[in-house]
């Protein structure tokens, strides 16, 4: 399909990024916190168990490098690395209006609209169908569609 995006989840690439350059290539490993089976293929090259491909790179700013997997074929995910990494990290707590990301450039405006009598914040971009919200995870929050939301349960 040419509109599928590949999905990565945050803690396969944070354990990539961070500790995959020690692993050998034709290495198989899982990611700790998920499970997902991985195999390195080349120095910068990772398969996932089924059968997807990623590559890691960097953007590089004047006093910094953002590392991040890009997918191999080149379905990218909706929302960048950096810019889900800054939105769950601090996303909560940005003051509504517009938010541009220091990596990638990328333009978000940020609301606050309560959904399922919780007042939440809501991400939205040129280009997203539908605007993000911060959804609490089972071992860390990600981001969703306003309309996947679901309440979290104590």
């Amino acid at each position: 399909m040419a509109n599928e995006r590949t999905i990565l989840a945050d803690c396969c690439e944070d354990w990539i990024i961070e500790w995959g350059g020690f692993y050998r290539a034709g290495r198989e490993f899982r990611c700790p916190e998920c499970g997902t089976d991985w195999k390195k293929t080349e120095a910068d090259g990772y398969r996932r168990g089924d059968g997807r491909a990623f590559v890691r790179r960097a953007r590089s700013g004047p006093n910094a490098e953002f590392p991040y997997l890009a997918a191999a074929d080149g379905h990218e995910p909706n929302v960048e690395r950096c810019c889900a990494k800054i939105l769950l990290a601090h996303g909560e707590r940005m003051a509504d209006g517009p938010f541009v990301c220091p990596v990638c450039g990328t333009e978000w405006a940020r609301t606050t609209q309560r959904l399922h009598g919780l007042r939440v914040p809501v991400f939205a971009k040129a280009g997203l169908r539908e605007a993000l919200t911060v959804q609490p995870g089972r071992t860390r929050p990600f981001l969703v569609a306003l309309s996947e939301y679901s309440p979290p349960r104590d």
